[in-house]
């Protein structure tokens, strides 16, 4: 289906672009900072399965579309407590929320009408 593909597609670039951000943190961070850097680790982890899980999507795995609805959920939460927590709008998290929220409603709608 062409929005999966274009979903694929768009949670990749947003994969690697968060995953580029997480590495830089990274390096800032020492390994002692204790429970900032375990969540940094983690967060990487989720958007590392995150670009596998949107090249999937991109081939048309069902799987894929489960593991991106709740990569999309994490997304918008975190960027609306990003939002509230800085009480700054940013473009790009306005470009997040929406892509996390349009991602749910559109891998979970039926690929054909049903016939009555």
């Amino acid at each position: 289906m062409k929005i999966h593909r274009i979903l694929g597609i768009l949670w990749l670039a947003l994969c690697c672009y968060s995953i580029l951000n997480l590495l830089r943190a990274l390096l800032e961070i020492p390994p002692t900072a204790g429970a900032a850097w375990w969540v940094l680790v983690v967060d990487c982890m989720l958007y590392l399965a995150g670009i596998v899980a949107s090249i999937f999507l991109f081939r048309g795995a069902r799987w894929a579309r489960w593991f991106i609805a709740v990569l999309a959920v994490w997304e918008a939460f975190g960027t609306t407590a990003y939002l509230v927590t800085s009480k700054s709008f940013h473009i790009w998290s306005g470009f997040c929320i929406v892509l996390g929220v349009v991602s749910l409603v559109l891998l979970f709608l039926p690929k054909h009408e049903p016939v009555a």
